[in-house]
């Protein structure tokens, strides 16, 4: 496959570096508010057009 990594190469990012680094990091007062502010941002869209495609079906299946 395209995608698919040579098993002989290693990952790029060490995980337990990058957790070692997440527990020391120090957060503001209004970050996690940012963060969750940023992560509706992302998903709502995603959802509500899921959630558009789904209706349009079953009206134009069940309602014409």
């Amino acid at each position: 496959m395209i995608f698919k990594r040579p098993k002989n190469q290693e990952s790029e990012y060490d995980y337990d570096e990058i957790k070692a680094k997440l527990k020391e990091t120090d957060f503001e007062k209004g970050d996690m508010l940012a963060l969750t502010i940023a992560a509706l941002i992302t998903v709502i869209p995603v959802m509500l057009l899921v959630l558009s495609i789904m209706i349009g079906v079953i009206w134009f299946i069940f309602i014409r």
